[in-house]
């Protein structure tokens, strides 16, 4: 096979649309925060991070008892499952979750914690 050939045959396999400065073959967790870059949802992205990452920054005990349930404009809201649980994070516990919070995913991202019962 000449390498003439050989280049279009794979031009021909070579999968519609395929992206030349995303190379194939590269992991899930390399070409997720590319695609989403190219389509300006990098900072959606980042923000998405504390629900998948909530237990990591918060820990396993309070994790159990609060859960992230939205973050629009910079707040996040954080239920949880008994009043005890909601006044003891919210008076106690609330500055270092937030720094934890901010320090994963960006201080622009999430600006403040608001905890509910739910």
């Amino acid at each position: 096979m000449t390498p003439a050939l050989r280049a279009r045959v794979l031009r021909e396999w070579q999968p519609f649309g395929a992206s030349p400065d995303i190379p194939t073959g590269s992991p899930a967790s390399q070409l997720v925060p590319q695609v989403m870059k190219k389509l300006g949802l990098e900072q959606r992205l980042q923000q998405s991070q504390v629900f998948f990452l909530w237990s990591e920054i918060v820990g396993s005990d309070i994790a159990r008892h609060a859960q992230p349930v939205s973050l629009r404009n910079g707040l996040l809201v954080v239920t949880v499952d008994h009043p005890v649980w909601l006044q003891e994070l919210s008076r106690y516990h609330k500055p270092l979750m937030l720094q934890k919070v901010q320090e994963r995913v960006g201080k622009k991202a999430v600006r403040d914690i608001c905890f509910r019962i739910g």
